[in-house]
């Protein structure tokens, strides 16, 4: 067998003599249950959960979202072809096992036989076919589009066997395959309900959506035929809840009294300032989030953010260690890379590389031809040295107010910043026609590639569109070679080319904070950090 199937099947063995099928899912740790209730006493009971990002778009189908906000009811709903295990290693889910060729072009999966969408149709070959075919076809996919890489066809090899050609080796697919995002998808669903699928879809998950107020509260129900689970479950069968209700709370002090009174009983992302005060009474589960972290991304293309000058000056202004101690107080690691320092090829030698020199900035300033005005704010040519920011996120994450702080810093230095927040219609306009300086945002995904090619390369980047034609052929390079250290170093060397040219400034890794009631017990995340609920149970009769 080769040696892929090999690693899969060994750590498998290695779980399941280690941990009798239970354990966190991506080497991360979660609250377990009680010994002292048994299994058939888990069943029952409803779970409200209060999370603090909006659904973005409103869109709940895996193949067109791109949100980490969106996966966390996604997940829920869709079950993938693979599971991650500890270790980078990866287990059966709806395939029972997988074989990859030599030459890294084709990966052929042998599926389930007994796995069931809500709709009551069933998963085989023709659907894990449709659902790959309809993200080459959709006309607006999300990340689900660059997550299947150079994939030419699919193909049904029989009922249960589907087989994947690429046109060139794509290194990074398995880690693909365990999201949401590549999540299968009910072929009857998406015909049967249309433009409804996008807010209302259809998979072969734990819990299925019964009703939704968009943008406000989704109630998932039990489905009561679940049987195939993925290997690093507690449990196996249904879900142990009868309902899990998730509601969209993006205050802060809103979110954490709901949890207080006993509305919701769990919340996610715990503002720093409560979090001494909440771990005193609920329980508290931190993951580290896999992150394109939290950057301000300059617009190096168009206008005066394409002189490396100034953006070197914004960046040597600030004092960023006191900028994320004072806003997180101590809850918040700074970055120092663009990549979190659990994501695969973090190089975590660019630590060294900082200083905080307002005195060179103001040099690059004045050598580049900034001067002061009688205002403080530099001038050139008649222009008056005033960057415009779009966002449409407000204070996620508190990061509204790293920017007053950043605003304060560099009008210090002369520098003027016009923080505008706008619908997300109007933002996506903007990114696309270049119509702005910077702005600040993250990107969740398994791999480097699939955070780092979004934001970097000209032919997909979101908003940036870098014209660095290193940036483009190493994460070329970065999809095809199939050596993990190798690939290491090419996005080694991809971060060293960002923070050399300062094409963004990361600010802070994101954790992300689970908060919940002593009475629940099982959450768990997946491998990127999204919450499962899959295992949850509450117990009903002690408090």
């Amino acid at each position: 067998m080769k040696s892929i199937i090999r690693a899969a099947m060994l750590t498998l063995a290695a779980w399941l003599i280690l941990s009798g099928c239970s354990g966190g899912g991506g080497g991360q740790t979660f609250v377990s249950g009680s010994d002292q209730v048994a299994e058939e006493d888990r069943y029952g009971g409803t779970l409200t959960v209060g999370i603090g990002v909006p659904i973005v778009s409103d869109l709940l189908d895996p193949h067109r979202s791109a949100s980490p906000g969106n996966s966390r009811i996604q997940r829920s709903l869709f079950d993938s072809l693979v599971v991650e295990l500890p270790n980078h290693e990866y287990g059966p889910w709806l395939a029972r096992r997988w074989e990859v060729s030599d030459d890294g072009l084709t990966y052929t999966f042998y599926l389930r036989d007994d796995v069931t969408f809500t709709d009551g149709t069933k998963l085989d070959a023709e659907a894990v076919k449709f659902n790959f075919d309809r993200i080459r076809e959709l006309p607006n996919p999300g990340l689900a589009l660059n997550y299947i890489g150079s994939l030419q066809e699919t193909e049904v090899v029989d009922e249960y066997t589907v087989r994947f050609h690429f046109a060139e080796p794509f290194a990074p697919f398995l880690r693909y395959l365990v999201t949401e995002n590549l999540g299968i998808v009910s072929p009857a669903g998406v015909a049967e309900r249309g433009e409804e699928f996008a807010v209302f879809p259809v998979g072969s998950g734990p819990f299925y959506i019964s009703s939704y107020t968009l943008g406000n509260e989704y109630v998932l129900e039990r489905n009561p035929n679940y049987a195939w689970g993925p290997v690093n479950a507690d449990h196996q069968g249904p879900a142990y809840l009868d309902k899990l209700v998730v509601k969209i709370i993006t205050e802060e002090a809103t979110r954490v009294s709901a949890l207080q009174s006993g509305d919701v009983q769990v919340i996610d992302t715990i503002p720093p300032q409560n979090l001494a005060q909440i771990e005193q009474a609920y329980q508290v589960q931190e993951v580290e989030l896999l992150n394109y972290n939290a950057s301000i991304h300059f617009n190096a293309t168009k206008g005066v953010l394409q002189d490396k000058r100034l953006r070197e000056a914004l960046r040597l202004a600030v004092d960023w260690d006191q900028i994320v101690q004072t806003i997180y107080l101590g809850t918040y690691d700074r970055a120092y890379s663009v990549l979190s320092p659990s994501l695969f090829g973090y190089d975590d030698s660019l630590k060294e590389l900082w200083v905080h020199d307002p005195a060179k900035a103001e040099e690059l300033l004045e050598a580049a031809g900034w001067v002061k005005g009688s205002d403080g704010i530099r001038v050139k040519g008649g222009q008056r040295l005033s960057l415009q920011m779009i966002d449409f996120y407000a204070n996620r994450e508190k990061r509204m107010d790293v920017m007053t702080m950043v605003q304060n810093a560099w009008k210090s230095l002369g520098v003027e910043l016009n923080i505008s927040t706008t619908p997300v219609g109007d933002y996506q306009a903007k990114s696309q026609t270049g119509d702005f300086d910077l702005w600040i945002g993250s990107q969740y995904g398994p791999d480097p590639d699939g955070v780092l090619r979004p934001y970097l390369l000209p032919r997909t980047g979101f908003h940036d569109k870098y014209q660095d034609q290193r940036l483009q052929d190493l994460l070329d390079q970065g999809t095809v070679e199939m050596d993990l250290e190798k690939r290491a170093e090419i996005y080694r060397q991809v971060q060293r080319i960002v923070h050399d040219e300062v094409y963004a400034i990361p600010v802070y890794v994101l954790p992300y904070t689970v908060a919940s009631d002593r009475r629940v017990h099982g959450i768990r995340f997946d491998s990127k950090g999204a919450p499962q609920f899959y295992d949850t149970w509450v117990n009903q009769v002690s408090r």
